[in-house]
């Protein structure tokens, strides 16, 4: 079993959670995260970028479904970890997978925003909230 050295977020209205099985890397975001959360988010990104880079996964998954909201401080901080992920050589640049729920304008809005820096680097999918709303 492979190990990951990623922190769980479990504090203020924000949870997440990082995710390892047969090769494939998530997160799952659920809840809020205001200015409370931006310092947690950018460590737990920075372990991801580390992670996904000696796992050499050719994509990380991010579930937005369960995420009812992220302040453009907290969402800044994807937006540096695709400026790092844009930084790599291309052979070891990987792509980001974000599951997101149509139901929410925030998500329709703030994912198509960062999918315009860096259009062959992230996917949006849209699918329905895992709590079934």
């Amino acid at each position: 079993m492979i190990m990951i050295d990623i922190p769980n977020i479990d504090a203020n209205d924000l949870r997440a959670a990082p995710n390892y099985v047969d090769g494939q890397l998530s997160l799952s975001f659920a809840g809020s995260a205001d200015s409370r959360s931006q310092g947690a988010i950018e460590t737990m990104l920075g372990r991801v970028h580390t992670e996904a880079m000696r796992l050499g996964v050719p994509e990380v998954a991010v579930d937005f479904r369960d995420c009812d909201f992220v302040n453009s401080s907290c969402f800044k901080a994807f937006i540096v970890w695709l400026e790092q992920i844009q930084e790599l050589d291309s052979e070891q640049q990987y792509r980001l997978r974000f599951f997101s729920d149509d139901t929410k304008a925030w998500q329709r809005r703030s994912l198509q925003a960062l999918s315009c820096f860096a259009i062959e680097l992230v996917h949006i999918e849209s699918k329905p909230s895992r709590g079934g709303s």
